[in-house]
């Protein structure tokens, strides 16, 4: 098992986009190329940070210079990410349109599969010498690694809970990972809870999954079809599919079909599921569906929905959090560990 030390990078992440809300981008810039030196094992998200920026200061030139720096060392990102509006006013130049080759070219070279990995952070005072409660989490599509993808969750280790993060073994970009493929990712569940619990003394009445858009599709997923032993659920903006579809969920109308089938012929009697969404997220109409039907087939369900809030974390999170896992745990958070 890889169990992932912590870094700085999450503080450097939080002071650029701090400065970039404030349209403070040269300040952005000046963190941005720091952390490039700092830390080299993320060269995709600060190299891409760093073409945003200058091309949001005009220096369109080297926006692109730092693309193309980037690709010749063998980084590059999905189409969506090179879709991002600070590149718009760079899209139509040939040499954006290179870098665009140059990622799909890469992409088909890259292998689809990558290695797993888990990040564990345990309590303080931890000891096997008793069982103890867990959350599992699962990070969105395009996730990065875990001590990033995880970062909203971990005042939760403070109430005396293991949080455990795995990152997807489905690679959609140079350090970013996916769970499109459902055979693929009930088995990188399996592994991880394995893994977990092989480390770790876990209390198995106390166990909750997690997640946030597809990985809170994929938590509601690994629950229903009851992959692993666990309580119940807690999706923070959970997508209304797991695999992929094809139109867009502004797009659509309708609840995903294959999702829709998978939870009508479920049985959720017996488990607990609690969802956190915005009612201006693309995929609240979807969900209200979904928990319907969830509740429908026996699930004992919570949705609480952010006035406002876009396909995000809520303000508080941390609070909201506990309460819907206090919701999930139930009767067996009053027990002892």
């Amino acid at each position: 098992m890889t169990v992932l030390v912590g870094t700085e990078f999450g503080e450097y992440r939080s002071k650029v986009f701090r400065y970039y809300e404030q349209k403070k981008y040269r300040e952005a810039l000046a963190v941005a190329r720091e952390a490039s030196k700092n830390f080299p094992d993320y060269d995709a998200k600060t190299s891409f940070w760093i073409a945003c920026l200058e091309n949001r200061l005009g220096n369109h030139d080297e926006a692109i210079q730092s693309l193309q720096r980037a690709t010749k060392r063998g980084v590059w990102w999905p189409p969506g990410t090179l879709q991002d509006s600070d590149l718009d006013s760079i899209r139509n130049r040939p040499e954006f349109r290179a870098v665009e080759d140059d990622c799909r070219r890469l992409q088909q070279q890259a292998p689809k599969i990558g290695k797993r990995e888990l990040m564990v952070r345990v309590p303080t005072g931890y000891s096997d010498r008793e069982n103890w409660p867990a959350l599992v989490v699962f990070h969105a599509r395009g996730g990065e690694r875990p001590e990033l993808s995880a970062e909203e969750w971990l005042p939760v280790v403070s109430t005396g809970t293991i949080l455990a993060a795995p990152w997807s073994s489905q690679v959609v970009g140079s350090d970013v990972r996916c769970w499109d493929d459902w055979e693929l990712s009930e088995r990188d569940v399996k592994w991880a809870f394995d893994e977990l619990g092989s480390k770790y003394r876990l209390n198995l009445d106390k166990v909750v999954l997690g997640g946030f858009s597809q990985g809170g599709a994929l938590s509601i997923y690994s629950v229903l079809k009851r992959l692993v032993p666990c309580r119940g659920f807690v999706a923070v903006a959970p997508s209304d599919w797991v695999r992929l579809e094809e139109k867009r969920a502004t797009e659509r109308k309708e609840l995903s079909e294959p999702f829709a089938s998978f939870v009508k012929a479920s049985d959720c009697r017996g488990l607990r599921g609690a969802i956190i969404i915005g009612d201006k997220d693309p995929f609240f109409p979807k969900i209200e569906q979904l928990y319907a039907l969830m509740v429908e087939r026996g699930l004992d369900g919570e949705l609480v929905v952010e006035p406002g809030l876009g396909h995000q974390y809520p303000d508080g999170f941390e609070g909201k959090l506990n309460r819907a896992a206090d919701f999930v745990l139930g009767d067996a958070k009053k027990a002892t560990r």
